[in-house]
């Protein structure tokens, strides 16, 4: 059978019906091969740009601040610390987004946003809205109207508005932005550091700055373990500025600081503080130091000074710590280097006799003057210092020579930093090159050196430390965010003189206020030793000593058999009835007195630390 053939007259006719299907596949395939090529485009040349685009409009970069370490005094009590508070700013995206915008300007003014697309260009309803938002903005911001609509209207990405906004005042702002269809401003999370203790302390404490970094104080000394490291997190959101929680990024957790606790306990700072207020007050004194410490450990244990900086009037208050950053002339507390050093290289014995005449003397060969206060004829080198004698202590200082005395000086800590680490603190001054005769006459009585308070005191308490020269210590833990604990132990610098060289220096100096000029500083049941000091002003400007001004001090320690603790007192320029008032035993001793009593009741009944200590490197 055979097989027919197509239909030529057929085939003819649907010739330009299969032309037309055939281009029209071809035109399909042209088609889809541009949109695949676009769309190759845009997935894979174009989708870095394009993500990065729409990640600037709608995704942020939320950085989650890391708390700083809390600073506390001994037993706990917050000094310092971080708070957790709010701050606003603009997001110049979303307050230049036209639907956005205009959504929300037409949901104020109570109508469409079509209806309002057209009585307004996209520029007029860009400035209507952002009037709205200032008007808004300056009911809640002591700023005035027209600043507030210069910064929304910046080219700026963001502007911050308003800092340390507290919680409450957070929340009662999220709703008036809600209720007045607000968008464009956002308030993230921030840090804002709180001082409790105000004024107390506040020499010490320091500053941080406005990236919450230590600016000085011990703010700055343990700025690494105070500072923490900040977490972040990304979040994106939606066209009316309104974040999608189901694209929240992954949230890198804050680290916080640690925590710093104080050697000084704020029960006993508070005491010295008022003692210090009243000695200010009751004496007219230009300034009032005391200095308060542990002598076998160099442990602070309070610091006080008048004036001192007033937080709520800083631009009147003195910035300068008067206990580390301003020397003055000691006087005859300082007697105490020269005896060492002859006694240590047995210039001298305890008992040997000191001819101090009759409160006048004249060296023949210097020519250098020095006179005492009463007739003191013949003394033991104990009785030359317990009755303070100017004339004593030089023909003492002699036999020592301006080498030794000046290793003596050195080794007590004079002449160089303690090693306290905080800002601003001075060495003082001592000559170290040649002598002049009036130097070799005044600085073994306190004259022609410059100390601070606190070296001195660390000074009487390597006498009563046995001759070690401790380092002073004024942090005591650091408490790490897991817990763990890490112990600043006491630092022996070296020792200054022989064990036995101390015992008869605080024998000495108990005589001083058993029977010498310190009497005032005596107090009942407890052995009290220490020096008196009573020095002439020196006016720098003037080149010249100041007639009838004085800095008074006393600075001792107690019990004598064991001594708990060292205290100074130094009062510069007290006034008085009488200059013959103005004396370290009548001005300082009694004030001495009081201090060391508070401190002793309160050392018998200090706390213990509130946490367990670890040592260093143990599990927590």
């Amino acid at each position: 059978m055979s097989q027919s053939l197509p239909n030529q007259t057929q085939l003819r006719r649907d010739r330009p019906v299969c032309r037309r299907m055939l281009l029209l596949l071809f035109v399909l395939l042209a088609g889809f091969s541009l949109v695949t090529w676009r769309l190759a485009v845009i997935q894979i040349k174009e989708a870095p740009r394009l993500t990065a685009l729409a990640a600037k409009k709608y995704q942020r970069h939320i950085v989650l601040p890391a708390h700083r370490g809390a600073i506390k005094d001994f037993n706990g009590e917050y000094l310092a610390h971080d708070e957790d508070v709010s701050e606003l700013y603009t997001d110049r995206t979303h307050l230049r987004e036209i639907i956005t915008v205009r959504h929300h300007l037409a949901a104020v003014r109570g109508m469409r946003a079509v209806d309002l697309r057209e009585q307004l260009s996209e520029a007029e309803t860009i400035a209507a809205y952002h009037d709205h938002v200032a008007k808004v903005l300056a009911s809640i911001l002591p700023l005035p109207e027209r600043e507030i609509r210069q910064q929304i209207a910046a080219d700026t990405p963001e502007i911050v508005l308003a800092k340390k906004v507290e919680e409450e005042q957070a929340k009662q702002w999220g709703i008036l932005f809600k209720a007045e269809h607000i968008v464009g401003l956002h308030l993230r999370p921030a840090i804002s550091r709180r001082f409790p203790a105000r004024d107390r302390l506040s020499l010490v404490l320091g500053d941080t700055d406005t990236s919450n970094k230590g600016r000085w104080g011990v703010e700055r000394l343990q700025d690494r373990e105070l500072t923490g490291i900040a977490g972040e997190q990304f979040i994106e959101r939606d066209k009316s500025g309104h974040e999608l929680p189901a694209y929240r990024g992954q949230v890198v957790v804050p680290q916080h600081g640690s925590d710093v606790h104080l050697t000084i306990d704020m029960q006993l700072q508070d005491n010295v503080e008022a003692i210090c207020e009243r000695a200010w007050k009751a004496n007219k004194a230009r300034r009032v130091v005391i200095v308060v410490t542990e002598p076998a450990t160099g442990t602070i244990l309070a610091m006080a000074a008048r004036p001192h900086l007033d937080v709520n009037s800083p631009d009147v208050s003195t910035w300068t710590n008067h206990v580390i950053a301003d020397p003055y002339e000691p006087g005859s507390i300082f007697k105490v280097v020269t005896l060492a050093a002859a006694l240590d290289n047995h210039k001298v014995t305890p008992t040997d006799k000191i001819d101090c005449g009759n409160m006048f003397y004249e060296d023949p060969v210097r020519k250098v003057k020095l006179s005492d206060d009463e007739p003191l004829g013949m003394q033991t080198v104990k009785g030359v210092l317990v009755h303070s004698s100017n004339i004593g202590m030089y023909k003492i200082s002699k036999r020592v020579g301006q080498d030794m005395l000046l290793d003596y000086a050195s080794r007590f800590g004079f002449g160089s930093v303690t090693g306290l680490g905080l800002l601003g603190e001075k060495a003082g001054y001592m000559n170290t090159g040649k002598w002049s005769n009036t130097t070799y006459s005044r600085m073994p009585i306190g004259y022609e050196v410059s100390v601070t308070p606190l070296q001195m005191c660390l000074a009487y308490g390597a006498i009563a430390n046995g001759g070690v020269l401790m380092k002073p210590r004024l942090i005591d833990r650091v408490v790490k965010p897991n817990g763990a604990v890490e112990m600043l132990p006491p630092q022996p610098v070296w020792q200054v003189c022989t064990a036995k060289t101390a015992a008869s220096l605080r024998d000495f100096l108990e005589g001083v206020v058993l029977e010498g000029t310190g009497s005032r500083a005596a107090l009942p049941d407890v052995r009290v030793a220490g020096k008196t000091g009573t020095t002439r002003r020196y006016d720098p400007a003037k080149k010249r000593y100041i007639e009838g001004s004085y800095l008074t001090s006393f600075v001792g320690f107690a019990p004598v058999e064991k001594p708990q603790v060292v205290c100074l007192v130094m009062l510069d320029d007290p006034k008085a009835e009488s200059e013959k008032m103005i004396r370290g035993g009548r001005v300082a001793a009694p004030i001495f007195a009081e201090v060391v009593h508070e401190t002793l009741d309160h050392l018998a009944i200090r706390h213990e630390r509130p946490i367990k200590v670890a040592a260093k490197g143990d599990a927590p």
